[in-house]
């Protein structure tokens, strides 16, 4: 137990690197033998590919762009890469991450607000980031206070009583409504909605990732 909470502390240390320095080298050991550099935009890629899509597809993807200035690849190149990593959805992914990139400076400019309007400028301005996927790579840069509510997330909630069912999708109003339930239970474990989530996370996959 008290190696998982030294890892879960690490990669949180991680997480902020990323977010102050722009870049860090995320290592996955003992879970995975892969350490994977990353810096703000291969970050949102990552993101975006991860979404309806495997945890472990999108580090393979992340992988290959490491050593790449990615925003200078094709839309067929990054279609490619994707499709190499098993990634689901990989020329629509492809699609929105060349889009995202193209307008990075909307997201440099949502990185300057506290995280809840960061969020909702992603959401709003960077077409195929939802409100998961943006809460999600807000927390890969550092960010303590949003809720990843993916299937592990949502599974764990409702077998657990926190809601009565797993909604099919996650509009604005009941994505909001589900994280202040988790807000009040990251409250009264007195830990963060980060720790949280990669707290539940190892619970039911054995994997403390990202």
């Amino acid at each position: 137990m008290e190696n998982w909470r030294r890892l879960t502390k690490n990669r949180i240390k991680e997480f902020e690197i990323l977010g102050k320095k722009k870049k860090v080298v995320f290592d996955f050991r003992p879970f995975l033998n892969l350490k994977v550099k990353s810096n703000w935009k291969s970050e949102l890629a990552f993101c975006i590919s991860v979404a309806n899509s495997s945890a472990i597809s999108g580090l393979k993807f992340q992988k290959e762009i490491e050593n790449t200035k990615i925003e200078s690849l094709s839309l067929k190149e990054i279609e490619k890469l994707l499709k190499k990593a098993n990634v689901r959805f990989f020329k629509r992914k492809a699609f929105y991450i060349k889009k995202a990139l193209k307008n990075f400076e909307i997201v440099e400019n949502a990185l300057k607000e506290e995280s809840k309007i960061a969020r909702e400028m992603l959401v709003k301005k960077i077409k195929g980031i939802g409100y998961k996927e943006a809460s999600h790579y807000l927390r890969n840069l550092g960010r303590k206070d949003l809720a990843i509510l993916d299937r592990h997330m949502l599974r764990w909630m409702f077998e657990n009583g926190y809601i009565e069912k797993i909604p099919r999708n996650l509009a604005k109003k009941k994505y909001l409504e589900i994280e202040k339930i988790l807000e009040e239970i990251a409250k009264r474990e007195k830990k963060s909605l980060a720790v949280m989530d990669l707290d539940i996370w190892f619970r039911r996959t054995g994997r403390i990732l990202k």
